[in-house]
């Protein structure tokens, strides 16, 4: 499906247009947990959110195409803005779909940035229907948000960075993702583990979903229907077949947490850290304050910061 040529040429591809992230050494939490901790901090690329890597490789590669006939994407926030910033910057035009009970603040924030937003009924069904409708009528170049090759190398440049940034200190590292439709991990764990296979990556959910972890033990992707959750990123009921065929192979675990264990990991960001984390980012240390992370060295992925301040 891909190669790690396909991630080291994603790199090369989004370098023009996106810097590293900062992967920040927690002193804070060395003292608390007694552990060796660093944040990649992905909320410092532009929309606040690792989308930005998936968004450009995905447009870069169709640019051609992309020019002319401007492109199409559905999300629920992060993928949006980052579709948005990315063809705003090369010069196309971006049509979004989302769905009605969208928040408004991200609504409000891919328009600002220069893209369509479509809304559709409120049910996943409804908003790829309406995408694939989009499509079919304009011409206009799909992007998908985890469910493809190009998807998947771009969110697995995350991955070089890490080595590059630790070098051999990554041996026996555990990475903790964030994961929902699944390109994020299935990116990060193809690059890490084919690079360097002492390291373990394990995927971190809200218990409300949880898809990872049936997936994973009924061998398909399982459908878990509707919930709520405050990770509202991380709400997607069912993940991506081809992220799927990538994680079963190359993730080591998955580790559930609990909406109270979310809140307060969100909170400790900002009050101890002074860090901005949205609570899909903050799922990673959700799971290292709960004590289900028994590893030495951990790296904690923290996937975006984009938050509604309100709640």
């Amino acid at each position: 499906m891909i190669t790690l040529e396909d991630i080291y040429a994603a790199e090369k591809r989004i370098s023009t247009y996106l810097n590293p992230t900062p992967l920040l050494y927690s002193h804070l939490l060395e003292q608390k947990l007694n552990k060796k901790i660093w944040l990649k901090l992905e909320s410092q690329l532009p929309t606040g959110s690792f989308k930005a890597r998936p968004a450009f490789n995905n447009i870069l590669m169709h640019e051609k195409e992309a020019k002319k006939h401007g492109v199409v994407a559905f999300s629920a926030g992060n993928f949006a803005q980052a579709v948005a910033y990315a063809a705003n910057l090369l010069g196309l035009s971006a049509t979004i779909v989302m769905r009605e009970n969208t928040s408004p603040y991200k609504i409000q924030r891919t328009k600002n940035l220069g893209a369509e937003v479509v809304l559709c009924g409120n049910s996943y069904e409804e908003r790829t229907e309406t995408t694939l409708g989009i499509q079919k009528e304009t011409g206009k170049i799909l992007l998908e948000p985890y469910n493809s090759p190009e998807t998947i190398a771009g969110d697995g440049t995350l991955g070089l960075e890490l080595i590059k940034q630790l070098g051999k200190e990554l041996d026996q590292c555990t990475i903790l993702v964030p994961v929902s439709g699944g390109g994020l991990i299935a990116g990060i764990a193809f690059a890490v583990k084919t690079l360097n296979p002492t390291c373990q990556v394990i995927g971190i959910q809200p218990k409300a979903n949880g898809s990872l972890a049936k997936s994973l033990q009924a061998g398909l992707c399982v459908n878990v229907g509707s919930f709520t959750t405050i990770a509202d990123v991380l709400s997607l009921p069912q993940m991506g077949e081809q992220p799927f065929e990538i994680i079963k192979k190359w993730v080591d675990d998955v580790i559930l947490v609990e909406e109270d264990e979310i809140k307060t990991a969100t909170h400790y960001f900002l009050e101890q850290h002074k860090l901005v984390v949205e609570p899909s980012g903050a799922v990673p240390l959700a799971a290292l304050l709960s004590d289900r992370v028994k590893a030495e060295k951990v790296i904690c992925v923290i996937s975006g910061g984009n938050i509604n301040i309100t709640w």
